[in-house]
């Protein structure tokens, strides 16, 4: 060790730059430790400012669970990611009516009545529980009830899904990066 400081003063002394050098980098460590303290806060409270606004955006007024779900699925923030998925088909009965919604490989988003044959899973809603989705102001609002009446089911008041086909298979189609298709179908994990 001793060699070692030594041979730092003998090239002090012959070269006069190597003593202001090091306290340069010095400091300009402590500058870049300080300013990327500071930069960590900064991403996570721009980060906890965005996750709110993304789940608090209004949904506009729709008369159908329908019209609903659709605007959902195309929206760019609650369907983020749906142009990803490969193949998806959902079929729900609600309101006395067997709709699905399906997205063909490399296709867009369709909605058509009656029943299908191979969907990937079965959502029943009470017509109760389509009127309080219905009135539901924003998604988050919307997650709250639906999740709330899958858990626990009421007399009259029920979401139940049936998933038919594996759920790995589902996932790596992209069912869970989709908010909306994580919450319709991801719950029932």
């Amino acid at each position: 060790m001793s060699r070692f400081f030594r041979r730092k003063k003998t090239d002090k002394k012959d070269d006069g730059t190597a003593d202001a050098e090091p306290i340069d980098a010095a400091e300009a460590e402590i500058v870049e430790d300080e300013e990327s303290g500071d930069a960590p806060d900064a991403v996570e409270e721009s980060a906890a400012e965005d996750v709110p606004t993304v789940r608090g955006d209004t949904i506009p007024y729709h008369s159908e669970i329908q019209e609903r779900l659709m605007y959902m699925f195309n929206d760019s923030s609650i369907g983020a990611g749906i142009e990803g998925t490969d193949e998806f088909y959902i079929e729900f009965m609600a309101m006395g009516e067997r709709f699905w919604i399906g997205k063909a490989p490399l296709g867009d988003i369709e909605i058509k009545t009656g029943a299908m044959t191979d969907q990937d899973a079965h959502v029943r809603i009470a017509n109760d529980v389509v009127s309080d989705l219905l009135s539901a102001a924003n998604f988050a609002e919307f997650s709250k009830i639906y999740l709330q009446y899958y858990k626990s089911a009421e007399a009259g008041k029920f979401v139940k899904i049936e998933v038919r086909k594996p759920i790995t298979d589902l996932n790596r189609r992209g069912y869970a990066r989709v908010p909306i298709m994580k919450l319709l179908i991801g719950s029932a994990r």
